[in-house]
């Protein structure tokens, strides 16, 4: 069957079966005005939301990660499972990875639908900046792992994280915020918000400065996040957002084994090194966006638009040279969802479309000792694409209810080389399917579901005119189980499996001979993920006891391996550990005082290569927080991390074959540091 014809048709039949309910278009506004925003939901409203999803989903408030250091995307996600985010040298730049995601990229993220209040922050060909958001400007982070994203419009192998702005609504007057630490650390911000009934205002303005753990890792950088809302009436809201990151940051580089095992503080210092050709990796980036809700009776509509302007000039080896990037992406679309009753029963569906445009004036220039030399690549890079989703969700009765999506995408890349002969123009088309049973019993939910992803390449994949890389696809079975707060343990536990094809991959033929990234035959990637948070004195969740004594610990176990591949058998694929355990065991008062100490353990080796001959050494990590965090004056904190100061790679690179011998690929991760905190709230 077509599978234009297939959504088309979902899409009218439920939106032609629905009629409204009172009793539903009454919780709508309940849920809605919990937050007294029809553009930014509270943390409480998403989480409602999230747990009609029938897979793994997570609401990582920011109060959470606020009691410690919040710099790096692992202070943010440190206790999410299923979310791998490993710093490189301490900093913004990242590997992040969900179930396997991009697994090979240590920067400039691939495979996650990256989000700002539900409008992408994805550049059109698909990949990312770290930077592009401040944990400090949140008020909570929704997680949607795998194709659990297809609501909205994500259909990536890793699924979707989206940073929900703080509003003047919800985070009325100032506050003041300075962390300071070890490594010459020093982070400061600086934010308000004003609410005057119709119309509101955000603002957050931050500088972080950071000499780093390693030589040649100095950064700095400057960020402003603002929005501005309008309830132009009952149903009607309007907010507009603006965005302006300036960040200059030194690379210091990877290190063998070896050095790092003698002096991990060191940078590459080797005659084509980091040092010697002045690696960095400088961008300036710009972004406006606005979202216009329109929420009358059982349906909601949402009009997005943005569009991000990004200078990059990023000098690394001399095989390489330095790039000089200049983009501009565009984006547009339209998202409604409906509640009614569908065959006698609730019915909820969410639908949209979302174009996107972006133009990239690519360059490369020689690389002489860290300043550009003669020019060696020139091409004009464009990426269009349109996509055409819906998710519904049918109440079965006796608490089970069916959810069926489906996404179709086209994606156009054209690369026109004005200099060398690499120019291509290619078509993709994906359709991606889902079906799903959430099953729920008291305060526990069980579910399950099936899945298809559909990834196309990126210019950093697409390879080049005469070998052309196809989209990365998987199918992939979830069933879990996730608890409430009506007991003094809730967890989440799921288990995954996903058949991917053509997945992007650095590869050698079966001679040695490098062919760049490619797509691998076929993959497999397996996977448990299971969170639990535990009052150790017994109160349950939903009480308010003056004191608690938790125990919390994520757990992310993933098998990445080849599925009987030509060169590789059944390798395991490089670049993420098999076990990532991370938690925290804190005494927690009522008056917002905490104590504990924190941990993070990786019990095995982590490949470097394919061939699966060179790898990481396990290690484990103790540190210590504790401090006082109240809504309203003085909270602060202090934070110990690596206390025994041990030596470790927090990533590594991925390489097809170390046939045996060290190389450079090791990431240092930081030594021991302390860092203090402060934030005023007036």
């Amino acid at each position: 069957m077509n599978p234009h014809f297939t959504l088309c048709s979902m899409l009218l039949l439920a939106n032609a079966a629905a009629e409204p309910v009172r009793q539903l278009e009454r919780l709508v506004v309940q849920d809605r005005r919990e937050s007294g925003s029809l553009t930014a939901p509270s943390p409480e409203s998403s989480r409602k939301e999230l747990a009609n999803t029938p897979g793994g989903t997570e609401v990582v408030e920011a109060d959470r990660y606020l009691t410690g250091r919040s710099s790096t995307m692992a202070d943010t996600f440190a206790l999410s499972p299923g979310v791998v985010a490993q710093p490189r040298f301490g900093s913004d730049e990242a590997r992040l990875s969900i179930r396997g995601s991009g697994i090979q990229r240590t920067f400039h993220g691939r495979g996650i639908r990256l989000m700002q209040d539900g409008v992408p922050l994805n550049l059109a060909d698909g990949g990312f900046d770290m930077q592009a958001v401040d944990p400090l400007a949140v008020s909570h982070v929704n997680i949607w792992r795998g194709a659990n994203a297809l609501a909205y419009g994500a259909s990536t192998l890793g699924g979707a994280i989206d940073y929900r702005s703080r509003t003047g609504i919800g985070s009325p007057g100032a506050s003041l915020r300075l962390e300071a630490g070890s490594f010459g650390y020093l982070r400061s911000r600086l934010a308000g918000g004003w609410n005057d009934g119709t119309v509101d205002a955000y603002a957050s303005v931050s500088e972080q400065f950071q000499d780093g753990f390693r030589e040649h890792a100095e950064q700095h950088g400057q960020r402003l996040f603002g929005n501005a809302g309008w309830r132009i009436s009952n149903g009607v809201e309007t907010r507009a957002y603006f965005t302006a990151v300036n960040t200059e940051s030194e690379l210091p580089g990877s290190l063998t084994k070896a050095e790092l095992r003698r002096n991990p503080k060191q940078a590459d210092n080797s005659p084509f090194g980091a040092v010697r050709y002045d690696n960095r990796r400088d961008f300036q980036l710009y972004r406006v966006a606005s979202k216009t809700t329109l929420s009358q009776g059982e349906g909601t509509t949402e009009f997005i638009a943005a569009h991000t302007y990004k200078d990059l000039d990023h000098p690394i080896t001399p095989f390489v040279g330095v790039i000089d990037q200049l983009s501009n992406d565009t984006l547009a679309g339209i998202v409604h969802s409906r509640e009614g009753w569908l065959f006698g029963r609730e019915n909820h569906l969410r639908s949209g479309f979302l174009w996107s445009y972006g133009s990239t004036d690519a360059a490369t220039f020689r690389n002489e000792l860290g300043r550009r030399g003669t020019l060696t690549a020139d091409a004009d890079q464009t990426a269009v694409n349109a996509e055409l989703f819906a998710e519904n969700r049918h109440v079965l009765g006796g608490g089970l209810s069916l959810i069926t999506g489906a996404n179709y995408a086209h994606n156009r890349r054209k690369n026109d080389q004005r200099l060398g002969s690499a120019t291509y123009h290619r078509e993709d088309d994906g359709f991606s399917p889902k079906l799903g049973l959430l099953w729920q019993i008291h305060d526990l939910q069980v579910f399950g579901n099936w899945s298809r992803s559909h990834e196309p390449p990126s210019f950093s994949e697409t390879n080049n005119s005469i070998t052309a890389n196809q989209a990365q696809t998987a199918d992939t079975l979830e069933i879990g189980v996730r608890s409430g707060d009506q007991r003094a343990i809730r967890w989440y536990a799921a288990v995954y499996a996903s058949k991917v094809d053509d997945e992007f991959l650095a590869l050698n033929d079966a001679l040695g001979t490098p062919l760049g990234t490619i797509n691998a035959d076929k993959t497999l990637h397996q996977g448990v993920e299971c969170f639990f948070e535990a009052d150790l004195l017994g109160s349950s969740w939903d009480q308010s006891p003056d004191h608690r004594l938790v125990a919390r610990s994520a757990w992310t176990w993933g098998r990445f391996r080849f599925d009987d591949d030509d060169v590789y058998g059944d390798n395991t694929i490089a670049g993420l550990p098999p076990h990532l355990i991370r938690g925290e065991l804190l005494w927690e008062h009522a008056s917002g005082w905490y104590s504990g100490p924190t941990f993070e353990w990786v019990p095995e080796k982590t490949h470097v290569d394919h061939r699966n001959t060179l790898s990481a050494d396990p290690y484990a990590l103790l540190g210590f927080k504790f401090g006082r965090r109240i809504d309203d004056g003085l909270s602060w904190f202090v934070e110990a991390k690596n206390l025994a100061d041990r030596t470790y790679a927090a990533t590594t690179g991925v390489i097809a074959d170390a046939k045996g011998a060290d190389s450079r690929n090791f990431l240092p991760g930081d030594g021991r540091s302390i860092f203090a905190g402060l934030e005023w709230k007036w």
